[in-house]
């Protein structure tokens, strides 16, 4: 881990990230990880709520935060003075992009919002990220992803056929909303290159949440019903779902084809199944789900589920162990291969992992440059890069406008590549 070396796909374009929680952070860390400088905005006194939040902490810093928070530089910046508005204004006339996902007329309300700032800078693309857009009945509700999730019906589709509703194990708007909104600037990016015209960006974890459910809208449109809850099974496709090995033990199987089906059939030794009316085609099969599953579920118990997971994937037919997410993040072999897990030392915290960026970039692939921050870490740092005189920051620190961090004193190292 260093600082950038090399140029990246997105070197040179500098962030003001007023994010906080996850969607915004999310968007914005992917972005520094191809090599944007994101400058990390955060209020004073606590800075980005996901500091606080959970009870995972190491040395005082949240794991939560330091999750979502790599390659940025900490500000702590009181946007509610005057002061700190005109600090961030100063900095906005020549930034790239302005990141914020609070509700709906809060960076008007404090005079940093997009038509203030393209007053300044007509060429910035200022990209928000709220619950469920910009307006609308349901703009200004308190929410986060699984209040969204509820609403869009990801909550009610998921769980067993007996049971209740089922949060989501992640949160998917959040991510979808971050992936989307990354996607959103650098393609205003890309259009500002070729056009010199910025522009406003606005996503919602909402239209992400309804977004990801595809296919289920046209089934459920056309249809006139509402998914029904089927715990790991398919609503149209059988068999799709769990089952359980002799050792109590999980593994998936998905026959989505029919070759996988007949592959599926030839390893029971059932070819019976590929004739049998109930069973002939996938309709067939989804219509009788239940006299399928329990052929299945018997066939099934007689071997661990390691044996199956091992003799249907040699069959070619789409299978895998239902691990734990603990076993997935340490154990797992494909994942190891893929770098998925990052390994960094923090000043405060010490060794610790994040998530790799999923994209791979052959030519300019992503660098881990930055520890996630600890609040205000570089907030003297940008400020001079900003023009600020020494005096007047000494000005901004002692009025309690901008603020430093605890590692003030300290010295930050990196550790060696």
């Amino acid at each position: 881990m260093s600082e950038q070396t090399k140029p990246m796909p997105l070197s040179g374009y500098t962030i003001l990230d007023l994010s906080v929680m996850t969607a915004g952070p999310v968007g914005t860390m992917l972005l520094g990880d191809l090599g944007a400088d994101v400058i990390k905005v955060e209020e004073p006194a606590h800075g980005d709520l996901a500091r606080d939040l959970g009870n995972q902490f190491v040395n005082g810093e949240s794991v939560q935060f330091m999750s979502q928070n790599r390659n940025k530089r900490s500000l702590r910046l009181d946007l509610k003075s005057p002061a700190g508005k005109a600090v961030f204004l100063r900095m906005a006339k020549t930034a790239d992009v302005i990141v914020e996902n609070f509700r709906p007329g809060t960076v008007d309300r404090l005079g940093i919002g997009y038509e203030a700032v393209r007053a300044i800078n007509p060429q910035i693309i200022y990209a928000s990220a709220s619950a469920f857009g910009q307006s609308g009945p349901l703009a200004a509700w308190p929410a986060n992803d699984p209040i969204v999730q509820a609403v869009a019906g990801l909550m009610d589709m998921t769980g067993e056929a007996d049971g209740l509703p089922v949060r989501l194990g992640a949160p998917l708007p959040d991510f979808g909303a971050a992936a989307m909104m990354a996607l959103g600037i650098t393609t205003a990016l890309l259009h500002r290159e070729r056009t010199g015209i910025g522009q406003r960006i606005d996503t919602s974890l909402l239209a992400a949440a309804l977004f990801s459910t595809i296919p289920r809208d046209g089934e459920t449109i056309r249809s006139g019903k509402a998914p029904s809850r089927l715990g790991s099974g398919h609503p149209t496709m059988v068999p799709y779902r769990n089952y359980e090995g002799a050792d109590g033990k999980y593994f998936f199987a998905a026959c989505f084809t029919e070759k996988f089906w007949t592959n599926l059939c030839r390893v029971l030794g059932r070819i019976d199944l590929l004739t049998d009316e109930r069973f002939i085609n996938n309709t067939q099969r989804t219509a009788n789900r239940h006299l399928l599953d329990a052929i299945l579920e018997d066939a099934f118990v007689k071997q661990p589920a390691d044996y199956w997971v091992k003799t249907l994937s040699e069959a070619d037919v789409p299978c895998a162990a239902v691990q734990d997410y603990h076993t997935a993040l340490t154990t797992d072999p494909q994942i190891k291969h893929t770098g998925a897990v990052l390994h960094f030392d923090h000043p405060v915290a010490g060794p610790m992992t994040n998530i790799a960026n999923p994209l791979t970039l052959h030519g300019t692939p992503v660098e881990l440059r930055r520890p996630p921050p600890v609040l205000g870490q570089h907030s003297e740092e940008v400020l001079r890069e900003y023009g600020f005189s020494a005096n007047e920051i000494d000005a901004l620190m002692s009025n309690g406008v901008v603020k430093g961090s605890r590692l003030k004193d300290v010295a930050v190292t990196q550790p060696a590549e």
